[in-house]
């Protein structure tokens, strides 16, 4: 157990002007060291649930894209703990014997006036972060969706049928934004399935692949035929650590090592994927990240996956 250092005199405690003396500096500083406040310390037997960090990660993409403190918006979700604790668990019972002395057991005032200049010193001790809370091992659903529109229901694709098939998707703008990601233009598409349907609206003439396809024509009409839902968006998904989330910036390309192409319905909570042949690189004017904590249901929860199968990491650049 802790011990309270000696103080430099007896009954100091009773001299009004100690704590703000030298000698009384001096004490709360070895008070401070023998009872240190850490706010972010984690257990070893601490488990956060994919939920949770799910959350915690939606909170750090909007930070990124917002541009504020990342540790802001993690503290948001996991508070620090706060000195009291520590104070009423540790530190004011060795006090007691002290205050008994200086016959001030009974006065509040001057209790407080030690427990805040502790608390001051504790706080400029403790070089603990709310990032030490995460290892390797705690990860979240990390999706990156191929649309450039702002919210998702305006980034959906939609079907001319009521069930969901290649040959039956309306060609829009953002079904060619999607494609392009995939690494196919919508000439290629039509093609591959014999989708006949003129374009909504005029396309862009100058859209392009925007890489070497990262499926096969064959995996894109089983992710569209197996979509579950007539609305839905492309997206790449993958479950990552956290300390990897934390550490991307977001302005520059992202490389997935590994993940995989999915039709999602964020709406009615539909999600259908298969694995990319490839690593993949996205760049901030490909499309969004997201995690599962945006989402009403993440892809976890609406299929109820092997999370294992899905671990990937990430990486700038």
């Amino acid at each position: 157990m802790f011990t309270a250092p000696a103080l430099p005199a007896p009954n100091a405690l009773a001299d009004p002007g100690f704590l703000a003396s030298a000698a009384g500096e001096s004490w709360i500083e070895a008070l401070a060291e023998n009872f240190p406040h850490t706010c972010y310390w984690r257990d070893r037997s601490d488990c956060w649930s994919l939920k949770s960090l799910n959350a915690l990660a939606a909170r750090i993409i909007d930070a990124r894209y917002d541009g504020n403190a990342i540790e802001d918006a993690m503290e948001a979700e996991f508070p620090p703990s706060e000195p009291y604790q520590t104070w009423y668990h540790e530190v004011a019972p060795q006090m007691r014997s002290f205050l008994r002395e200086a016959d001030l057991d009974e006065d509040s005032e001057a209790i407080n006036a030690i427990r805040y200049a502790w608390e001051d010193r504790a706080a400029e001790r403790d070089d603990s972060s709310v990032t030490d809370l995460f290892a390797s091992y705690d990860h979240c659903e990390l999706l990156f969706r191929f649309s450039a529109e702002r919210w998702l229901d305006d980034a959906l694709v939609f079907s001319h049928r009521p069930w969901p098939q290649a040959s039956e998707l309306a060609v829009t703008a953002n079904l060619q934004f999607a494609l392009n990601n995939l690494g196919y233009t919508i000439g290629e598409f039509r093609k591959a399935c014999g989708n006949r349907h003129p374009a909504d609206r005029a396309l862009s003439r100058h859209a392009r692949r925007r890489r070497a396809p990262i499926i096969s024509h064959e995996q894109l009409a089983e992710i569209i035929d197996n979509a579950c839902s007539t609305s839905f968006l492309f997206c790449l998904y993958a479950i990552v650590p956290i300390p990897d989330l934390i550490a991307l910036d977001l302005s520059r390309p992202v490389t997935f090592e590994k993940c995989w192409v999915a039709t999602m319905d964020p709406i009615n909570g539909t999600f259908f994927d298969v694995p990319t042949n490839e690593p993949v690189t996205v760049k901030p004017e490909d499309g969004r990240f997201l995690s599962g904590g945006h989402l009403r249901w993440s892809p976890e929860n609406i299929c109820g996956l092997h999370t294992p199968y899905y671990h990937a990491s990430v990486r700038n650049g």
